[in-house]
């Protein structure tokens, strides 16, 4: 039998070096080339998946106004107009995030009459502080509001090494109220 550290000075610092060489090889082609090409397959797979779901017709209002129709329906009505409000800064809140002051702006939109009802907008603007994460998930949560739109974002890092940022926001609240004739 033949002493390891003596068969390792028999190779030399080439064969040494050969050998570990023929292990990395034999470590590339036996797990890390497998898991490329597990990672490409699934890529791949999902690839196809959405070609697929863009190629599947989507059903389309056939005109402008079936359109504006199912967006007019989709329009929480007035009653909901304070929950929004609340849900919008409770959220807020809830991701830690510091509202220091909310202005209101409220107004009908003329051009919107319907069936007796308008298009209500009610903008939201406010100033926050608090994480760049917490400020990013508030803005994905609030987004699922269908009735929400963000009008404008400002964030500002006051120091590269922190990730408290202060943020101006001014998001959009639509629902529907009904209008009053007037005699």
């Amino acid at each position: 039998m033949m002493n390891p550290l003596r068969w390792l000075a028999q190779l030399g610092l080439a064969g040494i070096a050969g050998l570990l060489m023929l292990g990395g090889v034999a470590w590339l082609s036996q797990t890390w080339l497998p898991a490329q090409r597990a990672q490409i397959d699934d890529i791949g797979s999902q690839a196809r998946r959405v070609r697929h779901e863009m190629q599947t017709p989507v059903e389309v209002a056939s005109s402008p106004d079936q359109a504006w129709q199912a967006l007019w329906q989709g329009l929480p009505q007035a009653d909901q107009s304070v929950a929004l409000q609340s849900a919008v800064l409770s959220a807020a809140k809830d991701h830690g995030l510091m509202v220091s002051a909310v202005q209101y702006d409220g107004s009908r939109m003329a051009w919107s009459a319907h069936e007796g009802h308008a298009l209500w907008r009610q903008r939201m603007v406010m100033p926050l502080e608090g994480r760049y994460p917490d400020v990013h998930a508030w803005l994905m949560q609030i987004l699922k509001e269908p009735a929400l739109s963000i009008d404008k974002l400002s964030i500002e890092r006051g120091d590269a090494m922190s990730d408290q940022v202060k943020a101006n926001v001014s998001v959009s609240l639509w629902w529907r109220k009904p209008e009053v004739a007037r005699p």
